[in-house]
């Protein structure tokens, strides 16, 4: 019995010998598939004929590339004037909705430049929450209309709206969840 074991590994040795030996030998026996270079230089040459771009014609000074014209940049003069008269427009629009012509427009339209982000209350008192700002009932509140500042006191504070007070007028404006106008 130990001689079959000791035969086994022997045999299987030797068959990857002769293996080994028969692949080195067909690796010896092939044949690279390029020339040597003395063949291969009449090829190389003929290739280097055939391939030569030669260089081009130079074109005249008054030729317009198509890809780079000198306009392109050139801003369009219809969309030019478009452009200049919405401009005209939103500034007249601008002019005209910024003219309060009472002193409750002009505190309706302060109020909407005041936009809470909600309403708590804290020991019985409301708070009116703008930003990171609290404020309560009596307290001034600076807000710019049409250019100029205006401060505005608050007067009332319920749990959907808050009231303002500027010159006499009051004015009470809703307290939108979401976004405010």
């Amino acid at each position: 019995m130990n001689r079959h074991r000791v035969r086994t590994p022997l045999l299987a040795a030797s068959l990857l010998t002769l293996l080994a030996c028969d692949l080195s030998a067909q690796a010896a026996r092939s044949r690279s598939d390029l020339l040597p270079p003395g063949r291969r230089a009449s090829t190389v040459e003929l290739a280097t004929q055939l391939s030569g771009n030669p260089a081009p014609a130079k074109l005249p000074a008054k030729v317009v590339n198509p890809f780079n014209p000198p306009s392109w940049d050139a801003p369009d003069p219809e969309e030019a004037r478009m452009a200049a008269e919405a401009a005209e427009a939103a500034r007249r629009a601008g002019l005209a909705a910024n003219r309060a012509t009472s002193p409750r427009e002009l505190l309706a339209a302060i109020a909407g430049e005041i936009r809470p982000t909600g309403v708590a209350v804290v020991g019985g008192d409301s708070i009116l929450l703008v930003g990171s700002r609290k404020l309560r009932v009596g307290d001034p509140i600076t807000a710019t209309y049409g250019g100029k500042p205006f401060t505005v006191t608050i007067t009332a504070i319920d749990r959907t709206s808050f009231t303002l007070r500027l010159n006499g007028e009051e004015y009470t404006r809703p307290i939108k969840s979401g976004n405010n106008p």
